[in-house]
């Protein structure tokens, strides 16, 4: 069903939310071209795969150069040992991965990770599918996520692994209700993953389902949104943000 309304918009989320049964933990993540595919950073820069040890390893060296530069400090994990995680040991990163912050930190800022954000919010994700209203000729696409009713939990099994809203990870994270999906699997040790090698996986119940948000009608949804108090200052809090939210304003009236 292609999107032209904040109407269908929620109709649409109702039907699936209501489709999907019960399922806690639904996400939301929006695109603002419907042909893109999701893909974490990593992906992007061209890194498919990984061993997580490798990863830690290369992201560490970099606080020494950043910590100087910014209020928040981040701890040097590694020494001549190698980094303090064992990643080889299934058990000890079935739980939870380390330096989250830092993670999150880096993925705010640029930096290729293998988070992939989401949002608690299906607004907030509509605001991202249709944020470039000016010059889009694109249609856009929210993407609604479902966690397996049953964790399957058994090596070699390509998942995705949530961390949830609580992460100290600055203004923007709470201003767009962020959470994050990170594609992974054990093969004698962890290793980040693209995220298509998990949903087409069959051993798991990961549900993924699409709405595609009309090219003409972004402008509208936007001025919608823009009621709801969801813009681009309310979701970046920057200064930038706020004078592109004062432009929108203005494109939207003269539209």
């Amino acid at each position: 069903m292609m999107i032209s309304t904040i109407e269908a918009f929620n109709t649409e989320i109702r039907r699936i939310v209501t489709g999907i049964g019960g399922r806690n933990s639904i996400l939301y993540r929006g695109q603002r071209n419907a042909s893109w595919g999701v893909k974490s950073s990593l992906e992007r820069h061209g890194k498919n795969r990984i061993a997580c040890e490798q990863y830690y390893k290369i992201i560490d060296r970099y606080k020494p150069l950043l910590n100087p530069i910014i209020d928040e400090k981040f701890e040097r994990k590694s020494d001549r040992t190698g980094y303090p995680f064992d990643f080889k040991e299934y058990e000890e990163g079935s739980w939870a991965l380390p330096e989250m912050e830092y993670l999150t930190y880096l993925r705010h800022h640029g930096f290729p990770t293998p988070l992939i954000d989401w949002t608690a919010s299906p607004y907030v994700a509509l605001f991202f599918a249709c944020e470039d209203f000016l010059e889009s000729k694109t249609c856009g696409k929210v993407f609604v996520y479902a966690p397996p009713n049953i964790q399957i939990g058994k090596n070699e099994v390509p998942d995705l692994r949530h961390i949830g809203k609580y992460v100290e990870a600055g203004k923007r994270h709470f201003a767009q209700q962020s959470e994050y999906l990170i594609p992974i699997v054990y093969n004698s040790e962890w290793e980040f993953i693209p995220y298509n090698e998990v949903i087409q996986n069959h051993e798991n119940d990961h549900t993924v389902i699409e709405v595609e948000i009309c090219n003409n009608s972004k402008a509208k949804l936007m001025a919608e949104l823009s009621r709801m108090n969801i813009n681009r200052y309310t979701m970046y809090l920057d200064e930038d943000s706020l004078i592109k939210t004062f432009a929108d304003e203005w494109a939207l009236q003269i539209a």
